[in-house]
């Protein structure tokens, strides 16, 4: 910024604000002075101000200043501490292994209702596609297979009075872009070596698309598409009349992340808002099943790395997911005997 003086032209510059108040004081005669001073005063408004002169700032609006500061201190602090703690948790967190046994199996109703010949049942199948959680990571060995595919096979068995095939298929760390370009094919050979209609399908995901938006940018939207697709492709290949369960993933009771605050509580988040996506889905898509996580887990419940289930807590998600399918089951089977006149319907 430039001053004329006399003939001459000052530049002044904030850090210099100096060179004004000492020639105020005394340097210069008292004439010159007074008009140096009047051109100052003209062209900033304010004479011998210091650069950091925020003391006649107004009050609201240094509050707001301090406000604004603190939040963003705040904000980056908290995410540097997340970034700390997912590093942490990827660098000492040991994966289990995934376990042995059959993949797929028939199940039986235990008790056969007065009137049906056990050596006739009908039969359906229900697969079970996704990542670990529907292998079965944290269970034992069984040679008979996962648990949780085989007691929600065993208790449609039993209410349907059905012989009920189930197929597992699945990719332990996959996500749902994953599942749709590995798993189809499963799907599709499933589908053509079996009579049997499939009665449902039941997609555990979410798990691993939440790294994806760490890692891929991949935002809920972008998953919610994702899963569409999905659901589409199986839907060509099984059939229409199949029923899709989606289930929300119960990630807020796993012990891993109850002491890694503050990232279990954006994780909270984050996996609210991936539910959220199977919940918009299930009131898009036709015959989409959304079902909600458990509303309690005991501490048996979990397996020993703190995330995936035990037998005990598989078991009692199955049978939380299964009372929720299981009146859209027997509706469907009601009414397709209607349809072959197996029922008679009376007015």
């Amino acid at each position: 910024m430039l001053f004329r003086f006399g003939t001459h032209r000052i530049r002044s510059f904030p850090k210099f604000s100096w060179i004004s108040s000492t020639f105020l004081k005394g340097a210069m005669p008292g004439c010159i002075k007074g008009k140096f001073k009047r051109n100052l005063t003209a062209k900033t408004g304010r004479v011998g101000r210091s650069s950091h002169g925020n003391r006649n700032q107004n009050p609201k609006k240094r509050f707001f200043k301090v406000v604004s500061r603190s939040i963003a201190g705040l904000v980056f602090s908290t995410g540097a501490l997340c970034g700390w703690q997912y590093y942490r948790l990827r660098r000492d967190y040991v994966p289990l292994k995934p376990p042995k046994g059959a993949v797929s199996g028939i199940e039986t109703p235990l008790r056969i209702t007065e009137g049906k010949d056990e050596n006739n049942l009908e039969e359906c199948q229900i697969f079970f596609i996704g990542d670990s959680l529907v292998i079965g990571i944290g269970c034992p060995d069984r040679l008979e297979g996962p648990v949780f595919a085989r007691h929600i096979s065993r208790v449609v068995a039993q209410a349907l009075q059905k012989k009920v095939k189930w197929r597992v298929m699945g990719i332990d760390g996959g996500d749902v872009k994953t599942m749709r370009e590995k798993l189809l094919v499963q799907v599709e050979k499933a589908t053509r070596t079996s009579d049997a209609e499939v009665s449902a399908v039941v997609i555990m995901c979410g798990l691993n698309d939440y790294k994806c938006l760490i890692q891929e940018g991949r935002l809920p939207s972008m998953f919610k598409e994702e899963l569409r697709n999905l659901i589409r492709a199986v839907k060509n290949i099984v059939g229409d009349e199949a029923r899709v369960v989606l289930p929300a993933l119960p990630v807020e009771r796993a012990p891993l992340f109850q002491t890694l605050f503050p990232m279990n509580v954006m994780l909270y988040k984050v996996a609210k808002i991936w539910d959220h996506q199977k919940l918009v889905l299930s009131g898009e898509e036709q015959k989409v099943e959304f079902v909600d996580e458990p509303g309690h887990y005991n501490t048996g419940d979990w397996a020993v790395d703190g995330i995936h289930p035990s037998e005990q807590g598989y078991t009692r998600w199955a049978d939380h997911i299964v009372i929720s399918i299981l009146p859209r089951l027997k509706d469907r089977v009601y009414l397709h005997q209607t349809r072959m006149g197996s029922v008679n319907l009376k007015p």
